[in-house]
């Protein structure tokens, strides 16, 4: 990646960290549009497509960018992955995979992205533990 898309990426997470999903989304179609094997400019998406409850385009973003992440990876995932840069793009694809599922209350399919982001992130980066437990008692975190 450019030095100019990775610091529109990183711009892109500061502006979702702010609640400022317009910026946000401008930032990662940016990178998007620059460099569009790029599995974190599509989680980017994702997340401002989640954020603005669009769902079904959110989750085509993610499920695009666990595509680009395993590609980047070999072609499958490994058996543990690290909240690193290397890591990073997978696990953020399945975590918004997963929340996608459960906001649409599809439980089982929420519970499944969980548990796997659990057996290759056991340090538990995203919270997934707390996301699979509300999960499981299908306990609703989003206004109707």
């Amino acid at each position: 990646m450019s030095n100019a898309a990775d610091k529109k990426l990183q711009e892109g997470w500061e502006a979702i960290l702010r609640r400022d999903i317009d910026s946000a989304e401008e930032l990662f179609a940016v990178v998007t549009r620059e460099q569009p094997e790029d599995a974190d400019g599509w989680n980017g998406m994702g997340a401002v497509r989640f954020e603005k409850a669009d769902l079904d385009a959110s989750l085509v973003c993610y499920e695009k960018a666990l595509q680009l992440a395993k590609k980047e990876l070999g072609g499958k995932l490994p058996k543990r992955l690290a909240w690193d840069d290397h890591g990073k793009p997978a696990l953020r694809a399945i975590h918004g995979i997963g929340l996608n599922q459960f906001r649409r209350q599809r439980y089982a399919e929420a519970i499944e992205a969980f548990e796997t982001l659990l057996e290759l992130n056991p340090e538990d980066n995203q919270g997934a533990s707390f996301l699979l437990e509300d999960a499981r008692k299908k306990k609703s975190l989003w206004k109707k």
